[in-house]
């Protein structure tokens, strides 16, 4: 309920055009990023927020090319509770923010920018990277199957933050195009060194061994966590959500 209520106090009266640009859930569609973010749906009757995220990966489990295609179940509701979580961090900073940052100010100005300041950029890779697990490794046994187009199939990888080295790359690359036109560049160009294996799954060799792996997600989870994310997160929804209230 608190999380809730978080959420609410952000995105009280925002409607369909919220300006907010997200990676489309959809991802056998042509447009990589949406500009709006759209409404999550959920369903109302019920009372507790995890039924509510539970809810809205069940009814989307078996479309195809819906949502983290290269997960699994389990790590689709980690990933949706990990965002509730981002959301309750978010909204206890929103509020600090709001009154200390004018939303007409230069930085606001500033956040907005987003095909200056790199976010449009980095909505378009990130939105490679999860179409794609792995286009950005340089492993080639990875990248040389994703040249004949879009697959379905799961992968096994860390949690990492984005390496700094591609970032004078992204920031030139030219996203006007179809995945199918820019795969070969993504694959040529935007090598981010992180690190990527893919490994055979085994989802009986994992229940053998899943406290040990939820401890380690566990630890990796928090870790994203950071306070940074959490002041940029409620920096950009206040500066966002309020100018498109004032205009």
């Amino acid at each position: 309920k608190q999380w809730y209520q978080r959420r609410v106090a952000i995105t009280a009266g925002v409607g369909e055009n919220n300006g907010i640009p997200v990676v489309n859930p959809m991802l056998r569609d042509p447009q990589r990023v949406l500009a709006n973010a759209p409404v999550m749906g959920y369903d109302d009757e019920f009372v507790t927020d995890g039924m509510k995220h539970f809810d809205v990966i069940m009814l989307g489990v078996n479309m195809k090319g819906w949502h983290l295609t290269a997960f699994e179940l389990l790590e689709r509701l980690s990933h949706v509770y990990h965002m509730s979580e981002i959301w309750a961090f978010a909204g206890k900073k929103y509020k600090k923010v709001a009154k200390r940052v004018e939303v007409d100010s230069e930085l606001c100005d500033c956040v907005r920018d987003i095909d200056s300041n790199g976010l449009s950029k980095y909505l378009q890779l990130t939105a490679f990277q999860i179409r794609y697990p792995g286009i950005t490794s340089g492993n080639t046994t990875v990248t040389d199957a994703y040249l004949g187009g879009f697959l379905d199939y799961h992968i096994s990888y860390g949690l990492e933050e984005r390496p700094k080295n591609i970032v004078k790359s992204l920031m030139s690359f030219d996203f006007s195009g179809t995945d199918e036109e820019l795969i070969e560049d993504v694959v040529n160009n935007l090598v981010d060194e992180a690190g990527f294996e893919a490994e055979e799954h085994d989802i009986y060799e994992e229940m053998k061994h899943s406290r040990e792996h939820w401890e380690w997600c566990k630890e990796e989870l928090k870790g994203l966590l950071t306070p940074q994310l959490v002041y940029d997160t409620a920096l950009f929804m206040h500066c966002q959500l309020n100018v498109q209230k004032q205009f």
